[in-house]
Order: structure tokens, then sequence, then C-alpha cells
């Protein structure tokens, strides 16, 4: 947080993000990975960040990492399908 703004500009801003949907789809996005991913992955899956299109997930394990880095392709297009419309645009895997 930046000294000279204030938790009203903060709350602003994210009310700002709600109006544009971009709250909206970040959930919606993160609740579509978790139910496609299912438990045993999302218990490796320390960090889901959406924003403009891009899904990055942070993955604990380095054999899970490298087989969703494998198949985030499969994984961006059922995310889509999900939710009825091309938001993710791109996945990144860390």
């Amino acid at each position: 947080m930046q000294p000279d703004r204030t938790l009203d500009y903060y709350l602003q801003q994210t009310l700002r993000r709600f109006e544009r949907g971009e709250v909206v789809d970040e959930m919606r996005v993160e609740n579509a990975y978790r139910r496609l991913a299912g438990d045993f992955i999302c218990r490796f899956t320390t960090s889901i960040l959406y924003s403009r299109g891009t899904l990055s997930l942070r993955i604990a394990a380095a054999a899970l990492r490298h087989e969703m880095f494998v198949r985030r392709e499969n994984l961006r297009r059922r995310i889509n399908d999900e939710l009825g419309a091309e938001v993710v645009r791109r996945i990144i895997i860390r």
C-alpha cells in the first residue's frame, strides 16, 4: 500500500473492478479451475491468480507442474467451455 493512498481509494478501485466484471471473472475462473482440476491437483496448487485473460498457477510438486504445463492448452479450453466464453487466453504454470 502506498502511504499517500487511503483505504477509501482501494475500496473504490475494487468496486470499479467489480463493476467492470473483473472480480466476477476472477471468482468464476478460480471456481472452474477447482472443479476441473479436482481435489488432488488443488492440494498441490499453492496460488491461483487471474488477471486480464491470464491464469497463473503455482504448483508445488515438480512432476505435477510439468504435467500441468504439458496439458495447459487443454485445461484452458475446458475452463472456457465451462464458463461459456473465451475468458482465459493464456495459462502460466510456475
